[in-house]
């Protein structure tokens, strides 16, 4: 186990530091993944850096599936999906648009 005072957050269980003496950085992380991307994106060298983990051991990643419903597959449509085909978008209307603020008196009946 780890000093607890290293995970002040309770759901991220991944610690990373990295940079010089008088400038590191501490990074917490929720899970394996987020922490690849960030070594990813960044490209920190696995060598200057240290990777502390709440439980002692690194997790194996588990699978998610996005989606639990077996995807049945789809028949083709003749347009494309983002057709916009029998949509007009007048920007320049051709009637006045200049409107009256007063309005006219309406009959009462009777």
């Amino acid at each position: 186990m780890t000093e607890p005072s290293l995970f002040p957050y309770e759901k991220f269980g991944y610690r990373l530091e990295f940079g010089e003496k008088k400038n590191t950085t501490v990074c917490w992380f929720e899970c394996q993944e987020h922490l690849d991307k960030y070594l990813e994106r960044y490209k920190l060298d696995k060598r200057t850096i240290k990777v502390d983990y709440r439980d002692g051991e690194p997790v194996s990643p588990r699978k998610r599936n996005k989606r639990s419903v077996e995807q049945t597959p789809r028949p083709k449509s003749n347009g494309s999906s983002g057709s916009s085909k029998g949509r007009t978008t007048r920007l320049d209307s051709t009637r006045n648009t200049s409107r009256t603020t007063k309005s006219t008196p309406r009959k009462k009946s009777k």
